[in-house]
């Protein structure tokens, strides 16, 4: 009987032979994880890393490793292509890199590079629902996030690299950000409005999803950082008419403590910042850097199942007051900026 891990020739005419991939002179400083369908398989891994040799160990054995991305691994991380879209229009908005792998399925749909300071962010169809794009990084406080490397299998396909040297390109955080941005934006255009214009980049591709459809247009503009079309600009006005984005709510629940919540409680701060930002990325993102100050808890995974849990149920009675709360007992107050 062959080894588990060991994968059956498509033909059925025998067994592939086992993996002794090495691992790439680029990536040998990388904090490694002994994963399994994706999932860390030992607590504790944001503060633990496998050693290069048994990192090296396990893949010869045919297990999967994963790295935690950012800093931990000389500030390695990888833009995730999720949706066919993002696979099909990345040459066009990503930069070059020497550091690309994906499966038989979805070939290079992930790309790394090196860029310090980059932060976590994803990218989802507003209409939809599915992911299109993720920068994985370092979360924003201090979540941490794997990228499963080659040769692991996962859903039941061997990780390849795309070519003989691996090497991340060197790029500017905010710099990718954008780009990210922007091949999301692109993924939207293709997907909901025309494949001929999302082959050709351009600053106007988010008015046109504003002209398409205000939905998709206002997530674009938000992508960008920049104000819808039809939202008034920075002005004063009374707290009770301001934006969740004008509450500061990333400041708001960074102020909040996280030193081993249970779960009701860790869940009801879940539901108040679903709430407050309107089941947004951002929001997750933010519910995801409270998660991780717990690192004895801490499994990105289950925080994200959470998430999607509250799309499905979302919470009517809780939201901002809460968080505010919460924040000012832990001695937060509103900056006047």
């Amino acid at each position: 009987m062959p080894h588990p891990r060991v994968a059956l020739m498509p033909n059925g005419g025998g067994v592939r032979a086992m993996r002794h991939d090495p691992i790439p002179p680029a990536l040998a400083a990388a904090h490694f994880v002994a994963v399994r369908d994706k999932r860390p398989i030992e607590r504790g891994w944001p503060e633990r890393p496998l050693s290069l040799a048994d990192a090296a160990a396990r893949i010869a054995a045919g297990g999967d490793v994963a790295i935690k991305v950012g800093a931990a691994s000389g500030n390695v991380v990888d833009v995730d292509l999720d949706c066919p879209e993002a696979v099909k229009l990345a040459d066009l908005y990503l930069p070059a890199t020497g550091a690309e792998f994906g499966r038989p399925a979805k070939p290079r749909s992930h790309r790394l590079y090196r860029a310090a300071g980059a932060v976590l962010a994803t990218f989802a169809d507003p209409l939809v629902g599915d992911m299109l794009v993720e920068l994985r990084a370092d979360g924003r406080d201090g979540g941490a996030h794997l990228t499963t490397l080659p040769p692991s299998i996962t859903g039941g396909e061997r990780r390849e690299w795309s070519g003989s040297t691996i090497e991340p390109a060197v790029i500017d955080a905010a710099v990718l950000a954008r780009r990210v941005a922007w091949l999301a934006i692109g993924c939207l255009i293709m997907r909901h409005v025309s494949e001929y214009a999302a082959r050709r980049p351009g600053p106007d591709l988010a008015g046109l999803l504003w002209e398409s459809d205000r939905t998709l247009g206002r997530a674009a503009y938000k992508w960008l950082g920049e104000p819808a079309p039809d939202e008034p600009r920075r002005h004063p006005k009374p707290r009770g008419q301001m934006s969740n984005e004008e509450l500061r709510l990333a400041e708001v629940v960074a102020a909040i403590r996280n030193d081993g919540l249970d779960w009701s409680e860790w869940n009801r701060l879940g539901l108040a910042i679903y709430a407050a930002s309107g089941g947004s990325e951002e929001g997750f993102i933010v519910f995801d850097d409270l998660s991780a100050r717990c690192p004895a808890k801490y499994d990105p995974y289950i925080t994200r199942a959470r998430w999607r849990n509250f799309h499905r149920s979302p919470p009517s009675r809780i939201g901002v007051g809460t968080l505010v709360h919460l924040a000012r007992e832990a001695g937060w107050r509103r900056s006047a900026a």
